[in-house]
């Protein structure tokens, strides 16, 4: 078997905070020490696979950039396996990469997913997930694979400090509405008030609102009576500082209930540490965490949601979670499933033998998700490889005539998208730029919703 993939060590990722990111650079290096991958540019063009043949692998780790190597694939007539990736859930990106990959998928090619969760999400809406196969398992189209474990510390679970001892809460994250941090907030002013002020916050992580700047938050805290000097603010942590900001709490809040969760790597890294985490019961965490870590989560089932855009889908219980911190009732660290977030089991995957999907993931939440068609002509991988190969190679003028007739066609201009064309840069891993160029040109717009479980239906994570 030739490996091949894109270079992810090249490009600038400086002020890009992301958890795909952040393992495509991972794996080019893995695979790079290993010396058996054959490294190419992915903005290139098709070049890069010409004369691949049956013993070639096509990795397509760099973003959702999946669907040019499947257009690639049938313009030069390979015969190569794709090993494809999707690292966000009901986000355009992604959702927009398996759309125009489904009609050129074969045999024999694979869909990684962070988490069960995730894959039974996209299983339930793209039949390209579960047809074909590489070989092994009773659903060979696609796996769970995302390694990471064999990068991190492997610490014993902490001792957490009995009831009426100072507790350490933590935090590390995108400061954001999305992963529900005002809840954070909430309950932690709660909890010192409760505890006489016997708890302590640390938080680390991008703001992505001025409410969350750290004076911000400082100003709220103390107006609900919580000190300064109990809550510190970290900002964004590199990852050689990550052993340092678990060292400093005894538990972390994962209560994140955002559209586009598929992991929650941070739940993964502070288990490797040895800290308890607290999350909501719907999404990845569900496969991840002891059910008593897990906390319960009131779905929004009345907003209509834009695919383009991040948000909660739900809030946690913050009685039940102040009631679970005050009692210190919640299991010590331990990550349920370990295979597919090692090295191995990635790497067995290239070579199309996929581990078999870890049990007991969230059923709730892909259960509800309510998907329509998109209205208007469908995109097609052609289109989007165009559109690609005008943003990369600067032809600024024909990104330029194509918003003019989109504006002509929908009588409204988008300025963020004149923006995205008027930047001096062009970063394969901002995948904020070209994705929205994307939904804005190529694929018309799209929503989602979710509907209540029925009555009687089994609880999350379980089987009627």
């Amino acid at each position: 078997m030739r490996l091949h993939t894109h270079d992810y060590r090249a490009p600038d990722t400086h002020g890009i905070v992301d958890g795909a990111v952040l393992m495509h650079r991972e794996m080019a290096r893995l695979l790079a020490r290993r010396g058996s991958v054959v490294l190419h540019d992915l903005t290139s063009g098709p070049d890069c696979v010409a004369g691949l043949g049956g013993d070639d692998v096509v990795y397509a780790g760099s973003g959702p950039y999946a669907f040019l190597y499947h257009h690639w694939r049938e313009v030069t007539g390979g015969d190569f396996r794709i090993v494809r990736e999707a690292h966000t859930a009901l986000w355009s990106g992604y959702w927009a990469q398996e759309e125009l990959c489904a009609p050129l998928v074969r045999p024999g090619d694979l869909a990684l997913f962070p988490t069960a969760y995730t894959r039974d999400l996209f299983a339930r809406h793209f039949d390209s997930v579960t047809d074909g196969g590489a070989g092994g398992g009773a659903d060979p189209g696609s796996a769970v694979a995302y390694p990471m474990l064999d990068r991190l510390p492997r610490r014993a679970a902490r001792p957490v400090p009995p009831p009426g001892r100072i507790l350490r809460v933590g935090y590390l994250g995108a400061l954001s509405l999305a992963k529900n941090f005002d809840q954070v907030l909430s309950v932690f002013a709660r909890l010192h008030r409760s505890t006489g002020g016997a708890a302590t916050l640390v938080c680390a992580g991008k703001p992505n609102d001025p409410r969350w700047e750290s004076a911000r938050v400082h100003a709220d805290l103390r107006a609900a009576g919580v000190p300064e000097t109990a809550v510190r603010m970290e900002g964004v942590l590199a990852q050689e500082e990550l052993t340092g900001f678990f060292e400093a709490v005894d538990v972390l809040l994962f209560p994140s209930t955002a559209s586009r969760e598929t992991l929650g790597r941070v739940v993964v890294e502070a288990l490797t540490h040895g800290v308890p985490v607290l999350a909501a019961d719907i999404g990845p965490a569900v496969e991840l965490l002891p059910a008593r870590n897990l906390l319960p989560t009131t779905l929004d089932t009345a907003t209509t949601f834009d695919m383009g855009r991040v948000g909660p889908l739900g809030r946690i219980d913050e009685d039940l979670l102040l009631e679970r911190l005050l009692a210190r009732d919640f299991a010590p660290a331990a990550l349920r499933s370990v295979t597919p977030y090692t090295d191995d089991a990635f790497l067995r995957a290239l070579e199309g033998h996929p581990p078999a999907p870890p049990e007991g993931a969230d059923t709730t939440l892909p259960a509800a998700v309510r998907v329509p068609a998109r209205t208007g002509p469908a995109g097609d991988a052609a289109a989007a490889t165009g559109l690609f190969r005008d943003f990369f190679a600067r032809r600024d003028e024909a990104l330029t005539a194509a918003l003019d007739a989109r504006a002509a066609r929908t009588g409204a201009d988008d300025p963020a998208l004149r923006r995205i064309v008027a930047a001096p840069e062009r970063n394969l891993a901002d995948y904020r730029a070209f994705p929205r160029l994307l939904d804005a040109l190529v694929l018309p717009p799209l929503a989602y919703t979710l509907e209540a479980a029925p009555t009687g239906a089994a609880p999350t994570g379980e089987t009627a």
